[in-house]
């Protein structure tokens, strides 16, 4: 196993998509679950930070001291079992979502699959995955990941081995307990709590009673085992996939029409996939970035009386289905106030990329202003909302966000997931004290939208940099009742420090 404390090596390990920087002793590439074995054994009592593809957002996999395990060379896939319903897959927890894609694709029989769950970072790792209960664009329609882990083995920090399946273990009410490989038991009481009831949320532990264990590890952010392979549900992949990006005039005229097609949701003639937001501060930031060939090189220019737009995908096998489904979005999207002849359209493969790409641009667009801010201050991360409201309260969230950013005076960009009512705020701030005064908001802000029966953090979770925000959602007891659980199967508090917890 390859293990290394160069200065040169380890600098570049000390990072992940939020641009906080930690420290380490050593790091650690292990191959096997023998590997991953051999590091707990010969460095007891030793903090360890785990890591994947450093694609998240909130420092979990950054290391504050001790030693750190990168899981980047565990990346085989080790079982495929394919079925006409759709069958499993198991891999190790390196292995990358685009590698995944790419074999299914390269094995079409005895039909084409997928996983559906789709993050806007296609090199994020299947472990970091299942480590922040990932979703994305598809969860509108399919969920996020914890809906698709069907086996997990994992390692406690004294080296000892759990094997899950979902469906074989569950708690007795608040009470749980594990046999471990090695024959030992672990046991322990789950808090007394109650998850905000959105259809996303991976803020600090799943706790639900008589609830499958396996989901106690999804979203549980490295904190209490170390995922070494996964068995993950496949579906049959849609013969057909059509797209479109609909431009309106007004912010409110947007959150009418997606009200207006969530409903539609419901009959399944109307195969709604994925329903996405773009603001108007982010269109700007795009059209800026267009100009300059930075972004969306190939696509046309967007229009200059766009004020926002909804990003819209659909999936069947018979073509008929789509044709009514599209006829349905240009007759609400009208009665919306937008226009069905100033929309951008794909009805194959390749101009499906060129829809994504605008998608997946604005994070980009976003990323590059802050790496610029900080060549100048280099203490600034980026600051996100990853926060979530039941759906009766989607203008409200709206108005809360938008009277925050006019308020402040912060250049901002908004987009994301508005199917879920979870769409990713983003302040970019030009110096620190914009950065402590977003921070602020972001504390404001979330008391709000847990007042309105939502979630902190719906998909990348809490990691290091929200992880106080917790303490709006949970009370110290809670909190403290859940570090317990920790506890049980870490008793040293070893494993990815800082993370859900804090310091």
């Amino acid at each position: 196993m390859k293990s290394t404390s160069e200065t040169s090596i380890l600098e570049s390990y000390l990072q992940d998509e939020s641009r906080k920087t930690g420290t380490s002793t050593r790091i650690f590439f292990p191959e096997n679950e023998s590997d991953v074995c051999a590091v707990f054994r010969k460095n007891p009592h030793t903090p360890v930070t785990l890591q994947g593809a450093r694609t998240g957002l909130t420092a979990g996999c950054v290391p504050e001291g001790g030693l750190t395990v990168n899981l980047e060379r565990m990346n085989q896939i080790l079982d495929f079992q394919p079925s006409e319903n759709g069958g499993s897959i198991t891999v190790q927890p390196g292995i990358l979502l685009q590698t995944l894609r790419q074999y299914l694709q390269r094995h079409p029989h005895p039909l084409p699959l997928f996983f559906p769950p789709d993050p806007t970072e296609s090199t994020a790792s299947l472990g970091g995955m299942i480590s922040c209960n990932s979703s994305g664009a598809r969860s509108f329609r399919y969920g996020a990941v914890r809906d698709y882990v069907l086996a997990l083995d994992l390692i406690l920090p004294d080296g000892d081995k759990l094997h899950l399946v979902r469906g074989k273990k569950h708690a007795s009410g608040l009470q749980f307990q594990f046999k471990t490989r090695g024959g030992r038991l672990i046991s322990g009481a789950l808090p007394a709590l109650s998850m905000p009831k959105v259809k996303k949320h991976t803020a600090g532990y799943f706790i639900k009673p008589n609830m499958d264990l396996i989901d106690l590890f999804i979203g549980a952010e490295g904190t209490l085992g170390v995922i070494t392979s996964a068995r993950l549900r496949l579906l049959p992949r849609k013969k057909l996939r059509w797209g479109a990006v609909l431009f309106l005039p007004k912010e409110d005229c947007a959150l009418s029409l997606v009200k207006t097609l969530r409903n539609k949701t419901d009959d399944s003639a109307f195969p709604l996939e994925a329903l996405e937001f773009f603001g108007s501060d982010t269109l700007n930031l795009l059209r800026h970035d267009q100009r300059r060939g930075l972004v969306l090189r190939e696509s046309e220019l967007i229009r200059e009386d766009a004020d926002c737009a909804v990003y819209v995908e659909f999936t069947a096998d018979d073509r008929a289905l789509l044709m009514d489904a599209f006829s349905t979005v240009c007759r609400e999207l009208s009665a919306a106030g937008g226009d069905p002849a100033r929309s951008w359209a794909a009805i194959n493969a390749s101009h499906i990329e060129k829809l994504r790409e605008f998608r997946h641009a604005a994070p980009e667009c976003v990323n590059r202003k802050i790496r610029e801010i900080k060549k100048s201050v280099p203490q600034i991360t980026k600051l996100g909302t990853d926060m979530s409201v039941p759906d009766s309260r989607l203008e409200d969230v709206f108005s809360l966000y938008r009277e925050g950013i006019q308020v402040g005076g912060f250049e901002s960009a908004v987009f994301g997931h508005i199917g879920n009512n979870h769409v990713h705020v983003n302040l970019i701030p030009h110096d620190m004290a914009q950065y402590s005064r977003g921070k602020t908001l972001f504390e404001t802000w979330a008391k709000a939208i847990v007042q309105m029966g939502g979630t902190v953090s719906a998909e990348h979770g809490v990691g290091k940099l929200k992880a106080g925000l917790l303490k709006t959602l949970y009370s110290e007891e809670q909190l403290r009742a859940m570090k317990q659980v920790k506890q049980c199967l870490d008793p040293e508090m070893l494993l990815n420090q800082g993370n859900i917890f804090g310091k």
